[in-house]
């Protein structure tokens, strides 16, 4: 659905775009006196600076359900249930608890001992579902509720090593 949307709303700004080059376009090639030219400018600056502003406060408003930060998802999915702690090291992640239960928010705090790594949660069809950075000395939080068990892969995003492909663990969510 959210990707559907994204789509719909990029297909549509990208008509807007296209829409006002053309315009610019057909205008120059019958320029307008320069003293009308000169009078237009500033107010259609600001008229396009108007609704570009209001487009990039709507498209925010609309997308703000799918942000990833943890106070949303508190919001979205409810407080978490579970807390996983999870560390990551050249070239291993290490999780307090591999098994959750589906439809359950889980909270990831993610850190790393020594080099910066990308978390990632694969879905078991190989889909990019969550991410966010492991970072020596700070700690992400990550906020997911699983929809459906199976077996979860979680692989670094972030080149950490040479061995950084084999850094890979598995996350088995069953249902209750």
């Amino acid at each position: 659905m959210i990707q559907i949307l994204l789509m719909v709303s990029f297909g549509i700004l990208g008509a807007i775009w296209t829409a006002i080059w053309v315009w610019v376009l057909v205008s120059a090639r019958h320029p307008a006196p320069q003293v009308q030219v000169e009078a237009e400018v500033p107010i259609l600056r600001r008229r396009l600076l108007y609704i570009s502003m209001a487009l990039v406060v709507a498209i925010f408003l609309v997308s703000i359900y799918w942000l990833p930060y943890a106070f949303i998802r508190r919001g979205v999915d409810g407080q978490p249930v579970i807390k996983i702690q999870v560390l990551g090291q050249q070239w291993v992640w290490t999780f307090s608890q591999t098994e959750v239960p589906v439809n359950v928010p889980v909270e990831f705090d993610v850190t790393s001992g020594d080099v910066n790594h990308g978390f990632g949660i694969y879905d078991p069809e190989g889909h990019l579902i969550a991410q966010t950075q492991a970072m020596p000395g700070y700690t992400n939080r990550l906020i997911f509720t699983f929809e459906q068990p199976g077996d979860y892969i979680v692989r670094c995003l972030e080149l950490c090593g040479t061995p950084h492909f084999l850094m890979a663990s598995h996350i088995t969510v069953v249902k209750q």
